[in-house]
C-alpha cells in the first residue's frame, strides 16, 4: 500500500509538470537577418532599430510601422553589421526596414528609413520585398542600410 500511494503521487507530479511547453523559438512569427551599414557616420541622440511595415498601404515607409525593436550596433572590420531577432509577429503581410528613432521616443513617430529589404540604398528603389506572416521559409532577411541619417529614404 505504502509503495502504491509512493507510485500515485510520483504519478500525479509527473501529470501536473507535464503541461504544454511554450516553445521559445516558434516557427512561423520570427524574423531574423543582419543589417550591414555601408558607412560609419552614426546618429548622436538616437538609436538603430528594425521596424516592420504593413504592406497594406501605398506608401508604407510614410506611416507608423506595425513594430520596432532597437539594435545595438556591432562593428566588424569597417563596418557595422548587426544582427536582429524579432520574435512574435503576427499574422499579415509586412515590409521590412532598417530604421533610425530619435531620443526620447515620440509615440506614433515615423522612423528614419535607412535600408528596406529587398533593396540596396538607393532612393529610388520601389523592389522592396513583402514577407507574409505566418512565415516558415525559415530565410535570413539581410538588409544593406546607410548609418548616416542625412541620406534617408523616406
Amino acid at each position: 500500500m505504502k509503495y502504491i500511494n509512493s507510485t500515485s503521487l510520483v504519478i500525479l507530479i509527473l501529470f501536473a509538470a507535464c503541461g504544454n511547453p511554450e516553445d521559445l523559438n516558434r516557427p512561423g512569427d520570427n524574423l531574423t537577418g543582419y543589417i550591414t551599414h555601408i558607412n560609419q557616420d552614426t546618429i548622436a541622440g538616437g538609436y538603430y532599430s528594425i521596424s516592420i511595415f504593413s504592406a497594406d498601404s501605398t506608401n508604407p515607409f510614410n506611416r507608423v510601422p506595425v513594430r520596432t525593436d532597437s539594435l545595438n550596433l556591432k562593428k566588424r572590420d569597417y563596418v557595422f553589421e548587426t544582427s536582429f531577432d524579432m520574435n512574435g509577429i503576427q499574422q499579415g503581410v509586412y515590409y521590412v526596414a532598417a530604421t533610425g528613432s530619435r531620443y526620447p521616443k515620440v509615440p506614433n513617430e515615423i522612423p528614419m528609413v535607412l535600408g528596406k529589404y529587398g533593396c540596396d540604398t538607393s532612393f529610388s528603389c520601389r523592389d522592396y520585398i513583402s514577407i507574409a506572416y505566418t512565415n516558415y521559409e525559415g530565410k535570413f532577411r539581410n538588409i544593406i542600410s546607410w548609418t548616416d541619417t542625412t541620406k534617408r529614404m523616406n
